[in-house]
């Protein structure tokens, strides 16, 4: 098995980037080490030493048992090639595979300060294709975040959009969508368009196709013809046909999908319906994915910890939900804070730019709802700062 030596990296970036991020993003005590694959007599790192704070570079090529011992050992694998004026770069840990391209300035396939880059995030808790997709964006000399989206890799795999195409956007809203309540059931519904929210999303949990299609059709009935904005979440062929029956007046306004949901959703069908479409997004990787598709908004989370559903990721944070509005606010003007969200610390998450927050347990646990409904409205009148 071809054996590894230790990756060279700029240890000063490497420590000025902990010092300057550490508190913003968190830093863990976790000591991650880099190691590329070597065909040389260097000191080496036995194959069965590999722990899941290692992470392996590979140029060109690795070696398939070594690829099985790292992913046995729940350690990160990043393989780049080279192919014409981009680097290829797939990445492999415990949390799935993904395939980047980006434009190969240089003649190092993992320079120095690339690795630096790499370390930096993976200690601020970043996940591997997250911490792959700043490495790549960043710009050499600087300690800047960055914030310029066509510095950042495109997702070859898992793609929605080929690489190099461009697709119809869809229908935008607009970029204040205010108080996003999301909803159990239609009752809800019924309940919360007499109050005047803004935006609401059906998010009826069930795999019995009469009952969702009963549930649809009971809030698009309370929402047609009010202010509110009503997205279906997860039953778009559902809701596709009650607005095939029912005409574009019929009450819905959207659909709303999660990342596995657009993998088997026909998307083309979504766009020809003229439905908005909304998509949850959890970190940078799933944000230049969704981008991709020009969907209406983009909900970025979770910010803080949530009980309403199981999430992929840990919670992300007020300081990598700003980062995140910073970079997609110029692709995607329709933003939504998702994840935790309540009246206390509402102020903090339109603090970032953005013109919507998702909200559940602020509304569905609430002792007094209307009341409940009318703090949360009233903070998006308040000036931010």
């Amino acid at each position: 098995m071809t054996p590894l030596t230790a990756a060279s990296f700029d240890d000063a970036l490497h420590g000025a980037l902990l010092d300057r991020y550490g508190r913003t993003f968190g830093h863990g005590e976790r000591a991650w080490r880099a190691w590329t694959v070597s065909a040389t007599d260097a000191p080496a790192l036995p194959a069965s030493r590999y722990g899941a704070d290692n992470l392996v570079l590979a140029d060109g090529e690795c070696d398939p048992a070594m690829l099985d011992a790292i992913e046995a050992a729940g350690a990160i694998a990043i393989i780049t090639e080279r192919e014409g004026g981009q680097w290829i770069d797939t990445v492999r840990s415990p949390m799935g595979t993904w395939v980047f391209g980006s434009p190969a300035d240089n003649d190092t396939t993992h320079s120095p300060g690339f690795v630096a880059v790499l370390l930096a995030c993976l200690a601020m808790h970043f996940p591997a294709h997250d911490a792959l997709c700043l490495a790549r964006a960043w710009q050499a000399g600087s300690l800047e975040w960055p914030d310029d989206f066509f510095r950042f890799p495109q997702v070859i795999h898992p793609a929605l959009v080929p690489p190099g195409e461009s697709v119809r956007a869809f229908p935008p809203c607009p970029s204040r969508l205010g108080l996003y309540a999301v909803v159990p059931d239609a009752q809800w519904i019924e309940r919360l368009v007499p109050l005047a929210v803004p935006t609401l999303q059906l998010r009826f949990k069930s795999g019995d196709a009469a009952a969702v299609r009963e549930q649809i059709a009971r809030s698009a009935e309370a929402a047609r013809g009010s202010a509110c904005r009503l997205f279906i979440n997860d039953h778009w062929r559902a809701a596709l046909e009650y607005r095939d029956q029912h005409g574009p007046d019929c009450g819905i306004y959207g659909i709303h999908l999660g990342q596995e949901d657009l993998d088997e959703a026909d998307v083309p069908a979504l766009r020809a319906s003229g439905l908005r479409l909304g998509v949850s997004t959890h970190g940078y990787a799933e944000m230049l994915r969704v981008a991709t598709l020009r969907p209406s908004y983009l909900a970025l989370g979770a910010i803080f910890p949530t009980t309403t559903k199981v999430m992929p990721t840990q919670p992300q944070g007020l300081g990598r939900f700003h980062a995140y509005a910073r970079l997609m606010r110029s692709q995607v003007p329709a933003l939504v804070g998702i994840g935790g969200v309540d009246a206390t610390n509402l102020p903090q998450v339109l603090a970032a730019g953005v013109g919507s927050a998702a909200v559940v347990r602020a509304i569905t646990e609430a002792a007094d709802v209307p009341a409940a409904v009318a703090k949360l409205m009233a903070a998006f009148e308040t000036p931010q700062r």
